[in-house]
């Protein structure tokens, strides 16, 4: 016997609270929660800044920089817009009752298929988009020189998880593949119940992960958890009979939107899944290209400064101004980018280029735009590279001792899987 996911019986709390979630969730998501569509301006089409503001300062008393609202993460600027959402939902969900009770419109079964629709290719299309970007790694980025470096105690909760999660390629493909094939199962009616309980079993690690390492986009990943339990509510019973009772379960079938006219919903679901591999394409493509392959693997790595002469004169380690470490080709996150940390404990950055038949580096500052680029020619024997050229104005020779990403015993470990996984 097969059952549908919804019923025209519901009481008027059960009335609120399908209307209530309905447009939480669509207040929730948009504009922001369609980062699926490549190239979507969300300032564009967004009314939620000024309000959103406006309710902070009058009704929790926050104070917001207009210029830095870290919107899309776990800020006061969110924890209010969803408090304004929810204040919203409540109060458009009585009016809504209200003119359903005075003109006596009975449509709850319309508004449910509308409800679990919009959350079935939402949560589809989010979860395939970043089941992708662990799929092609390039969510976390992998085991570059800066991380390696950086002392374990220094990380942040998030760093760290971003590390670990870098670290293995296999481990982060695994998930991203559970991710990726849950959500395309939510596009479908007929698997929706698989895809929402695969896509459950991975949100609930994901949200405690992000709780237990300080995520900054928890309450993004929650959202997320929340619409999949709202997916799987109507298996509820079948869940629990065939996991806690060990009775027979019935089958329920999602009925679609357009039940009455099929030919539509194809039409929109095949423009939707056009327009989704479309903008899935563009978004691999800047991703890869942001995270481009090391064009000079031949210099790139960390270089700790062991002697440093600038004007002939040899500087002290106790100075300031002497170099400690630099490294090149240092961020998996972006090539070309030169890494220099003094003494003192300051970092500069600037971009490079390379010549290395010729053996030259120029160093280009964004700050320094008169003296820069600087120019260096450089000499290697074994681990000690020797850099000779111009910096700031003054002559200078730096010598160093270079590493390489197997000088670390962590990546020497990993080597035989990473040879595996390519």
């Amino acid at each position: 016997m097969k059952t549908t996911v919804a019923s025209p019986d519901m009481n008027v709390w059960n009335k609120f609270l399908l209307r209530f979630i309905l447009l939480y969730f669509i207040f929730y998501i948009y504009p922001y929660g369609l980062e699926y569509i490549h190239n979507f301006k969300f300032d564009d089409f967004s009314f939620w800044k000024g309000i959103t503001i406006w309710f902070g300062e009058t009704f929790f008393g926050w104070e917001f920089n207009r210029n830095l609202l870290y919107n899309g993460f776990d800020s006061k600027y969110d924890f209010s817009r969803f408090s304004l959402i929810a204040v919203l939902s409540i109060l458009f969900s009585c009016i809504w009752i209200f003119l359903d009770r005075k003109f006596k419109w009975y449509y709850d079964v319309k508004v449910k298929q509308l409800l679990r629709t919009i959350l079935r290719y939402h949560v589809g299309l989010t979860l395939a988009l970043y089941g992708l970007a662990k799929l092609i790694p390039t969510q976390f980025g992998v085991m570059s020189f800066d991380r390696l470096e950086t002392p374990l105690g220094d990380f942040t909760g998030m760093g760290l998880l971003w590390a670990f999660m870098g670290c293995s390629k296999f481990y982060t493909i695994v998930t991203g593949l559970v991710e990726f094939i849950g959500g395309v199962l939510l596009l479908f009616r007929r698997t929706t119940f698989l895809g929402s309980f695969i896509l459950l079993i991975a949100m609930l690690n994901v949200v405690i992960i992000d709780i237990g390492y300080d995520v900054t986009v928890k309450m993004f990943a929650v959202h997320l958890l929340c619409m999949i339990i709202v997916l799987l509510g109507p298996y509820a019973k079948n869940l629990l009979n065939f996991f806690v009772f060990n009775l027979p379960t019935t089958s329920i079938k999602e009925k679609s939107l357009f039940d009455k006219n099929k030919k539509i919903a194809n039409y929109i679901k095949a423009g939707i899944l056009i327009l989704f591999s479309i903008s899935l394409y563009h978004h691999k493509v800047e991703a890869l290209e942001y995270a481009k392959e090391d064009t000079t693997p031949t210099i790139s790595g960390e270089y700790e400064v062991i002697e440093q002469v600038r004007k002939n004169d040899t500087l002290k380690i106790e100075n300031d101004g002497r170099w400690k470490s630099f490294s090149i080709n240092g961020s998996s996150w972006k090539r070309g980018s030169f890494r220099l940390e003094k003494m003192d404990g300051e970092n500069y950055y600037y971009d490079f280029k390379a010549d290395t038949v010729t053996k030259t580096i120029e160093l280009i500052s964004k700050k320094d735009t008169v003296n820069s680029p600087y120019k260096f020619r450089y000499s290697k024997t074994g681990k000690e590279v020797v850099f000779e050229g111009k910096y700031k104005g003054d002559s200078i020779m730096v010598k160093t001792k270079s590493k390489t990403l197997l000088d670390y015993r962590l990546m020497r470990k990993t080597k035989l899987i990473r040879d595996l996984e390519d």
